[in-house]
């Protein structure tokens, strides 16, 4: 039989559809080996052409022009559909998969294109302050290259270093971006990757939505994301939302006449149905549209912004220190050079006192803030991955590590979301296991099987290990398996029926129960509903029960009371009770409205119970010590489910939830009914809402919101998408939860599991406890660098450290220490300290104690090298300017080339500089030439420089030229002024190189105390075990070695000449070793005795009380205080509370499903938890 076909655009229509086909569908038509081109079909697809498909014959004549079966679908490979023994078209090679995916496409859009190493480079060299410094240093090397006397002292040499380190640098910082974006850019593309269902070789299974393609049989269920364009062929009340291509809020219904088409990127809002897939990839209308929207960047999270803020007001400081700098430095030198000398510009002049304010600069502005947080939440979402956390929010790393109360989804959560039927009421007789088939009878059977069957949307998977997977609905996948106890296939069950399945009633919160209707064949066409959903629910509906035989006996009061009875005690085994049902209804009935069976509430009623059955969902084993941590960690966890009050309570006891003495348990029904001013006082006490809506969660978490909480929620279905918006950070169920609630959270459980939730907080917590351990890090760095600067430049005149080093200190702050602090893998005593909550500042007071201190110790031992060291050892000593002219003269004259060939007349100046005043020494001393010559005639040395070199009493000798008149100058002068000019052109310089073995001991002790600073940093509480955990620090040990290494390079080698300083021996490693080490100790002084003074003031207003930095007992920053006193001293009715803790709800009557039901014990199973299951009454 030839395929189908469909014809091409008329010719009045060629124009106008070549202007609109895409040229990529062109190029497929050419290998296409079906009827249907690429470019007819997803035309006809985009344009919605009901005229062309009915043309070609709906949707069977599709599946015939693509070689695929609406039924069995495509097959995996001409293979596997022979082994299967199927022998439709499908089953050639045409119907494969692969062959579908090489003729239309794949489901996969354009990757954004990698990172560009070269355009990062470029971004991190458009930092001014780095433009400055690139642009200053290369002046620098100009001129230092240019003028001669300059060149000849290497006057390039700075600048060319400078220029080296910068770009370092702008390296270093480029492949931290590099590597980061590439690490976003991989965990970004994870965000789309999910299962879909298909079927394939008449099997339904689970594939990436990625393996989808043209001719696939798709199932769409309530909460899925639509991952591809297609066609209805079957619909159960399929209703989608297509806001997100439309812009319409109105759902649309779907239905395989009036509207089948269906659009990626929309989600099911109601109901179920299979879809033909007609479009992948980018020829769907989702990656139409996707192609021409440009990703938007990435806003800053909180803790950013608020670091960004840190980072201005460090920077503004820090610019203010190098405008002082410069402008002191400047000064002096102006007073120095006598109004300044424009051939100094380039020697120890303005330019490079520029390039130190500059650096300075550069320094002060702490840009590894931002990048620290980048760093960290980048490191932490690649290993929360590892710990089944999938972060699809960059911010909520952090702020999951100031959860204040988690509201936490039951099943699956804190359960193992594998449920087995364990117990049972069966017509009448209550089982404690469940039974044969053959113990029931077939009139029973009959019922069970077809309800189990065919109101089930769920499949069972059996993997070769013998493992069953559930897919689906964890309880319907319950229900299966009690099928097969019972001897049935499901699979057979549904091919046999699949045509009698008029409608489908799919689970709703609000009715709490699923339908499914069908043409029965024996009974004349005649209608049966089979219902199940939640016990209490169904069986107030219900008004009979079956009997063995097949008969019914009615539903009288006494045994609604009794069937109830029934209910609460499975609950109260912590089973979650389901109730199976039918109602026959007539094949017509004229008066019957038309719309009868659209309304679901209306036509589940009146229903006879056949069965209830009690489904065990174990308690995870490690969900009660997750809870225990939680709670230790002040963090308030709340079960929200939709269970039975007893059921929940029960779970509740087991995980640990119930566990003080005033703990309540509330439904649904009466929190809902509470007004505000009644509900807010018991919310610190509320650990169990059961029966509860996803409206009722919704409110939940605006409340605590309110109350200053930071709220994290689980949520698995589609309707705890507004809930899951509303929290602080949104957690969805990887397994059990829909694509919409995925789409609404912020991160994704990967194994639905609560230890994995205490994972994220912890991991939360290392996030911020990094950042606060790079500030403690950088801040007293920086501290150190501004203070000493401008000691350095206003008193001494002599920088501690130089440009180079500044640097070198720049990029261990900013760069290698940020790497290091911010990877720091998180450890479990995080979870022993109280949240930071909504308001807490980023530095807190204990933090400043230790910023401050470390600066200390790290100024203390700067100043004693600086200027201690050259007063105490004479090792160390600095050039005075007598010692500069009285020993260095010849040396530096003959460099010069001042009276180079004259040594008496060179010996002679050099005597008058150094031992006459002029400028050093004293004209009245022996040593003093002056002196002797005019001792000799008995007169007075003249002040005036001139007068005494030139006017002496003595004869005239081959040197001298005799008796001049006086101010009248002489070679004598000339030859003194030109020496002194030499002399002072080379102090500067000569007087820092004397320096130098100071500053090398001050830089690399310096140095190394930044290191040991590192590691006191780790711990920036009171501990005092700095070491914890350092051997699973891998990268911290890395760069701490790192930093080591290279400064022993930069010490010891001829780098040493860059950064201007010289090796040092021995002893002087060990002093700068010991001063660098030290660091430790004088913390651990400080800790002990800030542990001494912070009990004396913990009841205090004392200024110590607040270096805690954390709220002792509030749990957030505001509201949760006043909360707790009122929870305290109001009743459940708002009066004075009473000393009794087993309270009651004054008298009020039962809400839910037991009507008017009385119920008088608040305790349950003698535990004194407060349970409020009833109906308020409004005022």
């Amino acid at each position: 039989m030839a395929p189908a076909s469909i014809e091409g655009p008329s010719k009045e229509g060629d124009q106008q559809a070549s202007s609109t086909v895409n040229m990529a569908a062109l190029e497929l038509d050419t290998h296409c080996p079906y009827s249907i081109l690429p470019s007819i079909l997803f035309q006809m697809n985009s344009d919605k052409d009901m005229d062309r498909l009915n043309k070609v014959g709906g949707a069977g004549g599709l599946a015939k022009g693509l070689v695929t079966d609406l039924h069995a679908g495509l097959n995996e490979s001409p293979a596997a559909a022979a082994a299967d023994g199927l022998a439709t078209a499908a089953a050639s090679e045409l119907g494969s998969v692969e062959a579908h995916r090489k003729a239309y496409g794949e489901n996969k859009f354009p990757e954004k294109p990698p990172p560009n190493f070269f355009m990062m480079l470029l971004e991190a060299a458009k930092d001014p302050m780095i433009i400055i410094l690139l642009i200053v240093a290369i002046v620098t090397i100009v001129l230092g290259a240019a003028v001669p006397e300059q060149r000849a002292h290497q006057g390039w040499s700075e600048g060319l270093a400078v220029l080296g380190t910068a770009l370092i640098v702008i390296f270093l910082g480029a492949g931290q971006d590099f590597s980061k974006e590439r690490q976003f850019q991989k965990l970004n593309a994870l965000k789309d990757v999910i299962d879909v269902k298909v079927t394939r070789g008449g099997k339904q299974v689970l594939v990436p939505n990625t393996e989808v393609v043209v001719g696939d049989i798709m199932f769409l269920d309530t909460g899925d994301k639509v991952i591809a364009d297609g066609i209805v062929i079957d619909s159960q009340g399929l209703v989608l939302d297509e806001a997100s291509l439309t812009g319409e809020s109105d759902p649309i219904k779907k239905d395989p006449v009036s509207d089948p088409w269906v659009r990626s990127g929309t989600t099911v809002n109601e109901g179920s149905g299979h879809m033909l897939v007609l479009a992948v990839g980018v020829h769907s209308e989702w990656g139409k549209t996707m192609a021409l929207v440009n990703e938007a960047g990435d806003d800053e999270t909180p803790l950013q912004e608020q670091l960004t803020d840190v980072a201005a007001k460090v920077s503004k400081m820090g610019v203010l220190v190098a405008v002082v700098c410069f402008l002191a430095l400047l000064i002096k030198w102006l007073i120095v050079t006598g109004g300044g000398d424009i051939d100094k510009i380039n020697d120890n002049g303005p330019l490079q006192f520029l390039l130190y304010a500059i650096t300075i600069t550069v320094v002060s502005i702490p840009e590894g803030l931002p990048l620290a947080v980048t760093l960290t939440l980048a490191y932490s979402m690649k290993k929360m991955m590892k710990d089944n956390n999938f972060v699809r929010v960059l911010s909520a790393c952090e702020t999951m590590g100031g959860a204040t109360a988690i509201c936490s989804d039951k099943t699956g959560t804190l359960t193992e979301n594998r449920m087995t039927v364990v117990e049972g009421w069966f017509a009448g007789t209550a089982y404690p296991q469940v039974p044969e088939g053959s113990v029931l009878g077939p009139q029973v059977l009959e019922l069970l099987k077809w309800n189990c069957a065919m109101n089930n949307k769920a499949f069972l998977v059996d993997q070769e290990s013998g493992v069953t997977d559930f897919v689906g609905n964890r309880t319907e996948c319950a229900l299966l398996v009690l099928l097969r106890k019972l001897g049935f296939d499901y699979k057979q069950l549904r091919e046999e029926r699949e045509a009698d399945q008029i409608k489908l009633y799919g689970f709703s919160s609000a009715r709490k129960m699923a339908s499914v209707l069908l043409r029965e064949r024996a009974a004349g066409g005649n209608l049966r509903l089979y219902n199940k959903g939640a016990a209490e629910w169904v069986l107030r509906r219900c008004v009979g029960l079956a009997r063995p035989d097949g008969s019914t006996e009615p539903m009288t009061p006494a045994k609604l009371e009794e069937m109830n009875a029934l209910v609460t005690g499975m609950a109260k085994r912590g089973l979650r009770c389901i109730c199976l049902s039918y109602r026959d209804y007539a094949g017509s009935d004229p008066a019957r409205p038309a719309d009868f069976f659209e309304d679901a509430d209306q036509v589940d009623r009146d229903l006879i119970a056949v069965a209830i059955v009690g489904i065990k969902d174990p308690v995870r084993k490690e969900v009660p010590d997750a809870v225990a941590t939680c709670q230790k960690a002040g963090i308030v966890v709340r079960m929200v489910t939709g269970d039975n009050i007893h059921t929940a309570q029960h779970i509740a006891r087991e995980c640990g939830l119930l566990t003080t003495e005033d703990a309540i348990a509330m439904e649904g029904p009466v929190f809902r009914a509470m007004p505000a001013t009644e509900l807010i006082p018991l919310l610190p006490r509320l650990r169990v809402l059961a029966r509860s809506s996803p409206e009722d969660k919704l409110t939940l978490v605006s409340l605590l919101k309110k109350q200053g909480e930071i709220v994290a929620v689980t949520g698995d279905g589609t309707n705890d998408a507004p809930a899951l918006k509303e929290s602080d950070v949104g957690l969805a169920m990887g397994i059990a939860g829909t694509e919409v609630a995925k789409e609404a959270a912020d991160i994704i459980i990967l194994d639905d599991n609560f230890s994995s939730i205490v994972k994220s907080v912890l991991w939360g917590r290392a996030v911020y406890m990094n950042i606060r351990k790079f500030l403690v890090f950088q801040l007293s760095i920086n501290l150190v660098a501004m203070i000493s600067a401008a000691v350095g430049a206003l008193y001494g005149g002599v920088p501690p450290l130089n440009v180079l080093q500044l640097l070198w200190v720049n990029m261990i702050m900013d760069t290698l220490a940020a790497l290091a602090l911010a990877t720091e893998d998180p450890y479990p005593e995080l979870l022993d300290d109280k949240p930071h909550g909504r308001s807490e500042a980023i530095i807190t007071g204990l933090m400043y104690t230790h910023i401050v201190v470390a600066a200390l110790y790290k100024l203390f031992w700067l100043f004693a090298c600086l200027y201690g060291l050259p007063r105490v050892l004479p090792a160390y000593a600095t050039l005075t300017k007598g010692e500069y002219y009285q020993t260095m003269c010849p040396e530096i004259l003959n460099d010069k080339g001042v009276l180079s060939t004259n040594a008496t007349l060179q010996g002679d100046v050099c005597n008058i500089m150094g031992f006459c005043g002029f400028p050093q020494g004293d004209i009245h001393s022996d040593l003093c030439v002056l002196h002797n010559e005019w001792l000799a005639i008995n007169t007075t040395v003249p002040s005036l420089q001139q007068d005494a070199v030139c006017n002496g009493q003595f004869s005239p000798t081959a040197n001298f030229s005799g008796v001049v008149a006086p101010g009248e100058a002489c070679v004598r002068n000339t030859n003194l002024e030109s020496a002194q000019r030499a002399m002072d052109d080379e102090w500067d310089r000569e007087y820092l190189l004397s320096y130098k073995p100071a500053l090398s001991v001050l830089f690399n002790a310096f140095i190394l105390a930044q290191v040991a600073n590192a590691f006191v940093s780790r711990r920036i509480g009171l501990e005092l075990n700095f070491f914890k955990g350092l051997a699973h620090s891998p990268i911290f040990n890395g760069i701490m070695v790192l930093i080591t290494a290279l400064q022993v390079l930069i010490m010891q080698t001829p780098i040493s000449y860059i950064f201007k300083v010289e090796p040092l021996n021995g002893p002087e490693w060990g002093a700068c070793i010991a001063i660098g080490i030290g660091a430790i100790p004088f913390s651990w002084a400080l800790r002990i005795l800030l542990r001494w003074l912070l009990p004396l003031t913990a009841n205090s207003s004392h200024w110590l009380a607040g270096l805690r930095g954390s709220r002792a007992s509030n749990i957030t920053a505001s509201g949760a205080g006043p909360m707790r006193q009122a929870a305290r001293t109001r009743t459940l009715s708002g009066g004075a509370a009473s000393a009794n803790h087993n309270r009651t709800a004054s008298g009020r009557t039962l809400s839910g499903p037991n009507g008017g039901h009385q119920d008088h014990h608040r305790a349950m199973s003698g535990n004194p938890h407060v349970v409020i299951s009833t109906q308020y009454q409004g005022h």
